[in-house]
């Protein structure tokens, strides 16, 4: 059933169907957007002349799309929304006074938060034509069609980085992360799982092999499409097919590491800093989460302990409790910590692989806690909303927000081992699902308080 079949309510704007507005035209473009994003990653982000590069296209014609719909009422009418714009209050009054110093640095560290601006443009898209509740989701099962193509931009960037053309920017058309395909491994399967599209053998085959891919390169990534995935099975009451999925993996991957020993071939490579794609690599990164694995795996990890300590003796302990070192400073320079790792042909390190400590770090513990009661109080309005759902057997309507939390878990995930949200793809998928969660929820509601008053009359 569209999940806007119902909504008639006079609060919501209205528009003819046969002709297509402004907000549908700026949706179809923020879906280019993100597809671009999900398949070239940092080569399309490039797309563009500097500084407007195809995401502040996108910002700025959101804008305007968004002040000519004049929905900022409504969109500040939930919580979430409110704490959001309050984050972004913040951080600007820690980035505007260090412009002159750092230039366009402080501006590009802030969009760590600002990006929050595209929220408010799909919560008030949503509340001009609810339909496009329907829109979004056929443009992303559009997305699914294209999916095979997502690993094989990932595997051309970790093998056959050299070979590919830079026809724009300093990076290849093509450089997709691990971090990246994690998060739409997370978003792809729990689409799939809650039945919104049907999808053949063969594609869920790339999905495993994928996740295989994933799960030797990054841990952030692999625990990003793991746990989504996971706790929509268990919200959806798939639990037969959660356990046969987990024993099927166990026994082929057993095999393989039973294959793999017999051959020895990873003794050989185990120690250097490359990590190769096998199942000895994935037990490593497994073993270095839950606990201590080898040098290989353990030295980034402690890099980044170390430097939160830092960063937590700094604030929480330290003289910029209130203030952070504000948004422009290089921080790894600033704390010790440029160069300790093996970058080549890459910019400097700016952040602390970690979102929660960039904010921390950047703006205080003031915008830190800001930053918390903004996740606790969406993951909250969807939680509730999905409850309200469940209680009311309107099982689309659960599917729909579990759907939106568990995608945007999959970035969160990533971005609280990796620089995530401090970059546009990640950054903006992770803000539009945000509003999309948002808007969602709010046509939810308008049509069961319309649905009451009919009764009720």
């Amino acid at each position: 059933m569209p999940y806007t079949q119902a909504v008639t309510t006079s609060s919501l704007k209205r528009r003819s169907r046969g002709a297509l507005s402004e907000g549908d035209w700026y949706l179809a473009l923020l879906a280019i957007v993100l597809l671009g994003y999900a398949l070239m990653g940092k080569g399309f982000a490039y797309l563009g002349y500097p500084p407007l590069y195809v995401g502040e296209i996108a910002f700025l014609a959101g804008i305007v799309v968004f002040l000519r719909i004049g929905a900022f009422a409504g969109a500040l009418a939930t919580l979430p929304a409110v704490l959001l714009i309050a984050l972004m209050g913040w951080v600007l009054a820690r980035t505007l006074p260090f412009v002159g110093w750092y230039g366009f640095d402080a501006l590009r560290d802030s969009v760590v938060v600002i990006y929050g601006c595209f929220a408010f443009f799909v919560i008030g898209l949503l509340l001009e034509d609810a339909r496009r509740i329907n829109t979004v989701l056929r443009y992303y099962g559009i997305m699914l069609a294209t999916f095979p193509a997502i690993p094989v931009g990932f595997w051309l960037t970790k093998y056959w980085a050299d070979y590919i053309p830079r026809l724009y920017g300093p990076v290849p058309i093509v450089e997709i992360g691990a971090s990246a395909v994690g998060t739409h491994l997370a978003g792809a399967m729990v689409f799939v799982l809650i039945g919104f599209r049907r999808v053949s053998f063969l594609w869920i085959l790339v999905w495993f092999i994928t996740l295989a891919l994933v799960s030797a390169t990054n841990r952030g990534a692999t625990l990003a499409a793991i746990v989504p995935v996971t706790i929509a099975m268990l919200v959806l009451g798939r639990y037969r097919l959660l356990l046969t999925t987990v024993v099927a993996a166990v026994g082929i991957f057993a095999a393989l590491l039973a294959l793999e020993s017999s051959f020895g071939e990873y003794e050989e490579a185990k120690d250097s800093i490359e990590r190769p794609v096998s199942a000895h690599q994935i037990v490593e990164n497994a073993k270095s989460i839950i606990g201590q694995s080898g040098q290989q795996t353990e030295g980034t990890k402690q890099w980044r302990l170390n430097w939160w300590d830092i960063i937590v003796s700094d604030t929480i302990y330290g003289p910029n409790f209130w203030t952070g070192r504000g948004f422009g400073v290089n921080l790894a320079a600033a704390d010790g910590f440029a160069g300790t790792e093996e970058r080549q042909n890459r910019p400097p390190t700016r952040s602390p692989h970690s979102v929660h400590m960039t904010l921390l770090a950047r703006a205080g513990v003031p915008g830190a806690v800001l930053w918390v009661l903004v996740l606790v109080s969406w993951f909250g309005l969807l939680i509730r909303a999905m409850l309200t759902a469940r209680a009311r057997r309107q099982q689309r309507w659960l599917e729909l927000f579990l759907f939106v939390a568990c995608y945007a878990m999959a970035i969160l995930i990533n971005a609280s081992f990796d620089v995530t949200l401090e970059g546009p793809m990640q950054g903006i998928w992770f803000w539009c699902l945000f509003g999309f969660g948002i808007g969602s929820v709010m046509v939810y509601r308008a049509r069961h308080s319309e649905r009451n008053g009919a009764a009720e009359r």
